[in-house]
C-alpha cells in the first residue's frame, strides 16, 4: 500500500489545507487554522479494498514521524503531533458501518461531567481530584444493532397472600414486542458490563456513516462477527420480555413455568456511537471512566480511600448502637405482654438489619465498579491512545 496515498486522504480544510477536526457543538468540521467550517456530507467518501486487519506502520505527512495503526483501529491521531489522521483502508466495504451517532458532548462537557461525578463521590482521594485533562480521549465503539420480533406465551406461578393464608397461583400471559435496535458492543477489548452501562443510546440519532464524523476522534472496527452476537440480542430482548411479563403479575417469586417463544431477528445494522475515555493512575493501578457521548451518562467508579471510609463507618455504626440498643431495651422494658410495642421493636431491629443490608450490597455494586474500572482489558482499549 503506498503510504502517502493513505495519507493524503485526511480531511484537510480547502481553504488553507490544515487539519479538520468534527466539533459536536457545531456538527460541522472546523478548521482551527483558519475557522473555516463544513459539513461532513461536503466531503466524498473514498472506497479501498479491505486487505487484512493488522498493525501497520504509517508516515505521518505533518511531522514525518511513523505512526502505528492498532489492526481494529480505523481513525487515530499522530502520537507525535497530534494530528487526526483517518485511515481509510480501515474503513473499506467490508468494514465500513452503516450508522453513526455523532459526537454532541465536546471534550470539555465530558471533562466538566467527569469533575463533577468525582467530586460527588464518597471518599475519593484528592489526587484523583485533580485529574489531568489531557488525558481524556473521544472514542467511537462499534456496535451492532438488532431488530427482532418477539412473541411468547406464559405459564406462570407466584406466591401470594402471607402466614396461614399463603399459597401458590398460577397465571397464563401472551405477549408479542418488538425490539428495535437492540444495541451489543462488539469489540472484544472493552467489558460488556461496562458499555451495558453506558446504554442506553437515542437510536433516533442515527444517520448515515460518513468517514468525515471520525475526524479527531478514535474509532475501532468490530472483531465480533453479527452472527456472534445474534444468540446475545435474543437473550437480553428474553430477559427485558420476561421482566415486562413479571410485572403484570402481584405475587411473589414469581417463575416461568413452561412457554412457547416465537423469535424473528429480521435486520442488524453495524455503527459507531460515541464515548469519551478518561484514564488516570492511583497508586499506579490504572482507572478509567467513560461518558456517554451523545446522552452525556458517565460510567465507572473510582478508588476510595479505605481508611477514611472504615472510620466513618465505625462511627456511624457505634453511634447507631449507642442511640439504638437502649431504645430498643427501653422498648422491650415498657411493653411487657404489650403485642404492638414489641412488634415496634422487632420493626427497628429489621430496619437496621435492612440499612446494614443495603450498605454491604453499595459496597459490593462499587467494589465490582472499581474492577471493571481498573481492569486491564479495558486499560489496553484506550491504552495507545492515551500518550
Amino acid at each position: 500500500m503506498n503510504t502517502q496515498e493513505e495519507m493524503r486522504m485526511i480531511c484537510k480544510c480547502q481553504n488553507c489545507s490544515a487539519a479538520l477536526f468534527f466539533k459536536p457543538k457545531s456538527g460541522m468540521l472546523e478548521c482551527d487554522a483558519c475557522s473555516t467550517a463544513y459539513w461532513p456530507t461536503q466531503f466524498e467518501e473514498e472506497t479501498t479494498s479491505e486487505g487484512e486487519m493488522q498493525v501497520d506502520y504509517y508516515t505521518c505527512t505533518a511531522c514525518g514521524a511513523e505512526l502505528a495503526v492498532n489492526g481494529v483501529e480505523t481513525s487515530t491521531f499522530c502520537s507525535y503531533c497530534g494530528q487526526p489522521t483517518v485511515v481509510f483502508d480501515r474503513v473499506s466495504s467490508a468494514k465500513r458501518p452503516e450508522y453513526i451517532i455523532p459526537f454532541s458532548v465536546s471534550k470539555e462537557e465530558a471533562v466538566g461531567l467527569i469533575r463533577n461525578y468525582i467530586e460527588r463521590g464518597n471518599f475519593v482521594p484528592k489526587e484523583i481530584k485533580d485529574f489531568e485533562v489531557e488525558r481524556v480521549r473521544g472514542i467511537y465503539i462499534p456496535f451492532w444493532l438488532y431488530d427482532v420480533e418477539y412473541e411468547d406465551t406464559q405459564f406462570l406461578s407466584g406466591s401470594v397472600g402471607s402466614g396461614k393464608s399463603e399459597h401458590t397461583e398460577y397465571f397464563m400471559r401472551r405477549a408479542q414486542v418488538t425490539f428495535h435496535n437492540m444495541t451489543l458492543d462488539a469489540s472484544k477489548q472493552l467489558n460488556d458490563g461496562v458499555s451495558q452501562r453506558l446504554e442506553p443510546y437515542d437510536t433516533r440519532g442515527l444517520c448515515d456513516f460518513h468517514s468525515a464524523y471520525l475526524s479527531g476522534f478514535y474509532a475501532d472496527c468490530f472483531d465480533y462477527q453479527a452472527d456472534d452476537m445474534e444468540g446475545l440480542a435474543i437473550y437480553r430482548c428474553r430477559n427485558l420480555f420476561n421482566e415486562e411479563i413479571k410485572k403484570t403479575i402481584s405475587a411473589d417469586g414469581i417463575k416461568v413455568e413452561a412457554n412457547n417463544p416465537h423469535i424473528n431477528v429480521y435486520d442488524r445494522k453495524y455503527a459507531m456511537l460515541p464515548a469519551w475515555f478518561m484514564t488516570f493512575r492511583y497508586q499506579n493501578v490504572p482507572y478509567t471512566i467513560l461518558v456517554n457521548g451523545q446522552t452525556r451518562k458517565v460510567v465507572g467508579a473510582v478508588p476510595y480511600d479505605q481508611e477514611m471510609a472504615k472510620t466513618r463507618m465505625f462511627a456511624i455504626t457505634t453511634l447507631l448502637s449507642l442511640v439504638l440498643l437502649p431504645v430498643m431495651y427501653f422498648l422491650l422494658m415498657l411493653a411487657g405482654e404489650d403485642d404492638e410495642i414489641i412488634k415496634i421493636v422487632f420493626a427497628l431491629v429489621g430496619a437496621a438489619f435492612i440499612c446494614w443490608q443495603s450498605g454491604m450490597k453499595k459496597m459490593k455494586n462499587l467494589k465490582n465498579s472499581i474492577e471493571r474500572t481498573r481492569e486491564s482489558a479495558m486499560n489496553s482499549f484506550v491504552k495507545d491512545r492515551q500518550e
